[in-house]
């Protein structure tokens, strides 16, 4: 997938971003003088217009109340951005020193109160459904071999909605297998038309859609007219577009009932039965607490769930989604310029504009675990994987030296000199020292902690110490994010290190989530390879010509 995504920006330009200072929209806090120096130092050395530069009176400390971020904060940003727009720019927003970290819970309303009860009953309701389906579906299925365990005789069985969902897909593959052997008979018709009628019930419309989608590619000329004319396309086009674009807004108690009618259309009692459940989970825990910086994305898309994280639409693995620019229309890309003092913040795009010009140099560190097991996704040994297939990009498609540690433990204290590029894992909440950071170094480590503080006199998190210690740019989470949660380093890094895209850019395209945990931290238009390429997407792309 990474070696597509490179390619891409080589045969589709238009796919990059191109962020520019005249876009960036330079947010500080009026409460702290050091703020608006800040702010002021950024846009002298970048040539950011005057204008764009938005001061706001919000807490100081690194932690601010959802009224504050609500009512201070948000709203004179908001109106910077709507003019930009109307100007026909795509504004990007810049936090800098100054300005919190983290925007505090919602309190739940009585309607988010009720409707957490609401998704318990539902996901009951549809389970109950679901196997119903289920139960009909396989004994219309003649010589079904190892008849399900709901078949006991005299036993009422629950389940949990996951497994609910695995008996369901089964049952669906198991029928579908089905009518692709019985011949279609006039004696069988009226067994066959109830197979496909459960079947349409289970997995709604989607199927069906996509097979005569597969079909529509594979023709041509009057028959491929024929089947382009075919309502049920339609219907599911619009239906499906409907359901992608509410995806990135979240489920919302006032809209749930619409959202999951029309998710049964494309996708069937199994997809409402998901929908229901995911619903139950995120208003269950309901996290609302998040970085500052992630919830500043959505602030020109209305209302949205706060209840845990929502995709990001910047991420590439949506781009092809016909929604989308209407989606990215109404979202933010945001970066902080950031540290534990003003100097620190002001060295970053020191950093960016010294290295742009000679390209980033040194040794690239990869410090893996060397694990095994399912590479579930989330898992450790997931992540591991994806770090170790990084090392292996690097071996083929770049001449920038590599240095690998697959051991369990971390690379020891001064062992990496001449340190351009580092990605590694998990020493929770305490830097180690291996680093002789060059200028212009970028780099992130992989831990639950190391973005809670960047001010806190003492402490040993990875983006405050690597920050002090010499790095231009890192990222990392407020509070804990999960692992999945992080860009993948062979997303994040093969990107950056073709110098197509701004650290900025780079960053929304890889990273999963928006209204959640992790920021990112340096210069937002530091590309530190433009002018000396670490990876070309050509020589890519003539490899995976030798190889079909």
């Amino acid at each position: 997938m990474v070696l597509v995504i490179l390619v891409a920006l080589v045969l589709a330009p238009s796919a990059s971003l191109a962020l520019s200072a005249q876009d960036l929209v330079i947010v500080f806090n009026r409460n702290l003088p050091e703020s608006r120096e800040v702010a002021a130092y950024y846009a002298g050395k970048r040539r950011v217009p005057a204008d764009n530069l938005v001061g706001v009176e919000i807490s100081t400390s690194e932690d601010m109340s959802r009224q504050d971020f609500e009512e201070n904060l948000a709203p004179p940003v908001r109106d910077r951005v709507e003019k930009l727009k109307a100007q026909g720019r795509t504004p990007a927003i810049l936090l800098v020193y100054g300005i919190p970290l983290r925007v505090g819970p919602v309190a739940a309303t009585k309607a988010d109160k009720a409707f957490k009860e609401i998704t318990t009953a539902k996901v009951d309701e549809y389970q109950k459904l679901v196997l119903q389906l289920v139960r009909r579906l396989d004994r219309l299925i003649p010589s079904l071999p190892d008849k399900p365990r709901w078949h006991t005789p005299g036993k009422k069985l629950t389940f949990p909605t996951h497994q609910v969902l695995i008996m369901a897909q089964q049952s669906f593959l198991r029928g579908t297998a089905y009518l692709k052997k019985q011949p279609a008979t006039a004696s069988g018709a009226a067994a066959r038309a109830e197979v496909m009628s459960l079947l349409i019930k289970l997995c709604g419309t989607s199927p069906e859609a996509h097979a005569l989608m597969a079909k529509m590619a594979q023709s041509q000329g009057q028959e491929r007219q024929t089947l382009q004319q075919q309502e049920l396309l339609g219907w599911y086009a619009v239906m499906s577009g409907d359901v992608q674009e509410e995806m990135f807004r979240g489920i919302l108690p006032k809209s749930a009932l619409a959202t999951a009618a029309a998710i049964r259309f494309t996708n069937g009692l199994i997809g409402e039965l998901k929908f229901w459940d995911n619903a139950r989970h995120r208003y269950a825990k309901r996290q609302t607490m998040a970085a500052v910086d992630s919830e500043m994305t959505l602030i020109m898309a209305g209302q949205y769930q706060t209840a845990g994280w929502l995709p990001n639409p910047f991420n590439l693995k949506y781009e092809r989604l016909r929604v989308i620019s209407r989606v990215k229309d109404k979202t933010l890309m945001v970066g902080r310029l950031d540290g534990p003092t003003p100097a620190v913040a002001r060295r970053l795009v020191d950093d960016a504009l010294n290295t742009e010009p000679r390209g980033l140099k040194g040794v690239f560190y990869l410090d893996a675990r060397g694990l095994n097991g399912k590479e579930t996704p989330g898992s450790y040994a997931w992540f591991d994987r994806h770090l170790l297939r990084l090392a292996d990009l690097m071996k083929k498609f770049s001449p920038m030296p590599l240095v690998l540690d697959k051991a369990p433990g971390l690379f020891p204290p001064g062992s990496c000199p001449n340190a351009a590029l580092y990605c590694g894992w998990y020493s929770l909440g305490r830097y180690v020292p291996a680093f002789k950071w060059n200028q212009g170094a970028v780099g992130y480590h992989v831990a639950s902690s190391e973005a809670t503080t960047l001010k806190k006199p003492g402490s040993t998190v990875w983006c405050k110490r690597m920050l002090e210690a010499g790095v231009a740019a890192t990222l990392g989470p407020v509070a804990e994010p999960y692992l999945f949660s992080f860009p993948l380093p062979d997303r994040f890094f093969p990107i950056l290190m073709t110098g197509k895209l701004t650290l900025l850019e780079v960053y929304f395209l890889t990273v999963p989530h928006v209204s959640w945990m992790q920021v990112l931290i340096g210069d937002p238009l530091y590309q530190p390879f433009k002018n000396n390429p670490a990876i070309r997407p050509q020589k890519i792309k003539q490899d995976m010509s030798r190889e079909k």
